[in-house]
């Protein structure tokens, strides 16, 4: 597909969006998309496992890490049944999940089950009543399922990382919380942060899928009207500290299986959140796919052994980290070399920087077909007050001078680097 025809998509995209807002306030955000067969709905609000401080008149109140996780489990059980079979009824799947900054409720259904189901889902995030029944049925659910996380390899490295760049920040624990967390949660937390987080005015419903107006889709109940709502505020990262230390935690004579941590932030003057997160989306295609031409040259030209490379980016207001993991004798050395290799060929980042801008943008093109995929790039689109075609812009606006600026920004950044043992990771 030619440039000019990746454009039209996202031009096209924005042609089938259109902005609503029900009487309460609850924002609806509807995607035409003709070729999907099933209507995805998500029902979001902005209330993640970062979010453990409630302000108030009275002063501040600080929640155990974890709650908005329990709440989701919490809002499956409305009037005695669980969600779960009350859509699975309906022929609808639904799920949900929390990430560090939201909380959703997703589901897929035929068009014309969702009369039926989006008041059922309304209704259990609306009007819950809180049941200690339930509540310590749920506590011994999460801590099970803590204790599951804690035996994933990846997962635990991960959190490790950040734990060792920045103890303090709530990104350094998994989005469930630690045990202690909900041994701690009582019933008035759960209802307190319940009563902050779930009023309409502070959700967004997602549309996804189909070509009918909203209003065929939704129940009559939700009279929509057109109205500007609050423009989200474009959050600055506070530009990160220059490099302070670097914590190594493993056997560093042998190392086959490496985990590195970088604390990242913004580039020097003023960057959008959106745009960091896609010029970092950017550069991590660049050097840590192993596909990419970057990545060959540089093993051809060291003759590196790294069998595997992944790297994972975690970036918001309060802060970002790059997570990198890779395999081979050679993996411990691969920033350094990396960036060393960078800074002798600039020459070259014109032809990188092509790659790594087509490998996102068709991503969004042909992973779009999967209207899960689609919701993710809408979600980011809405968070941001964002257009399609702005979202694909800021893409192609990436530069050489911001490649370089990224690169020297993870070199002179706060890292950590764990060097598994070999004879753990052949028990892994």
């Amino acid at each position: 597909m030619r440039d000019m025809e990746k454009e039209a998509f996202f031009q096209q995209l924005d042609e089938r969006t259109d902005i609503r807002y029900a009487e309460n306030g609850m924002k609806i955000f509807r995607l035409q998309f003709p070729r999907a067969h099933l209507r995805l709905c998500n029902v979001k609000t902005g209330f993640g496992s970062r979010d453990v401080r409630l302000q108030s008149e009275t002063g501040d109140r600080l929640l155990p890490y974890g709650t908005a996780h329990f709440l989701e489990h919490l809002l499956f059980w409305h009037n005695g049944r669980n969600l779960y079979s009350d859509f699975f009824e309906h022929g609808a799947l639904l799920n949900a999940f929390t990430t560090y900054t939201d909380t959703n409720f997703m589901f897929t259904s035929l068009p014309d089950r969702l009369r039926q189901t989006i008041p059922i889902l309304l209704d259990a995030l609306w009007n819950h009543s809180f049941d200690e029944q339930i509540i310590a049925q749920e506590k011994a659910v999460i801590t099970s399922e803590i204790e599951t996380a804690l035996l994933n390899h990846q997962l635990h490295y991960h959190y490790q990382l950040i734990q060792m760049l920045s103890p303090a920040s709530p990104a350094a624990v998994f989005p469930a919380g630690r045990k202690k967390d909900i041994e701690a949660l009582t019933v008035c937390d759960l209802q307190e942060a319940y009563a902050a987080a779930y009023q309409p005015h502070q959700m967004t419903l997602f549309l996804i899928g189909g070509t009918e107006d909203a209003e065929t889709l939704l129940p009559s109940q939700l009279r929509l009207e057109n109205r500007s709502g609050s423009r989200s505020d474009r959050k600055i990262i506070p530009a990160c500290p220059p490099l302070s230390q670097k914590v190594v935690k493993g056997d560093e004579e042998q190392p086959e299986d490496t985990w590195t941590g970088i604390q990242i932030g913004a580039l020097p003057g003023e960057n959008g959140l959106l745009t960091l997160k896609l010029y970092w989306d950017i550069a991590s295609r660049i050097l840590f796919h192993m596909d990419s031409p970057f990545f060959q040259e540089i093993r051809q030209s060291y003759r590196l052994n790294i069998q595997s490379l992944s790297a994972d980016v975690h970036l918001s207001e309060d802060g970002g980290f790059l997570i990198l993991h890779s395999k081979g004798a050679h993996s411990s050395a691969y920033i350094d070399v990396a960036s060393y290799y960078i800074t002798q060929q600039k020459n070259r980042t014109e032809a990188w920087l092509e790659y790594g801008k087509d490998s996102l943008v068709n991503a969004i093109i042909y992973d779009s077909d999967y209207v899960r995929k689609c919701f993710e790039w809408a979600a980011e689109c809405e968070q941001y007050d964002c257009s399609f075609l702005g979202l694909y812009r800021t893409i192609q606006q990436m530069n050489s001078h911001d490649f370089l600026a990224l690169i020297e920004a993870m070199v002179s950044s706060n890292k950590a680097v764990i060097h598994v043992p070999q004879k753990e990771v052949m028990t892994q």
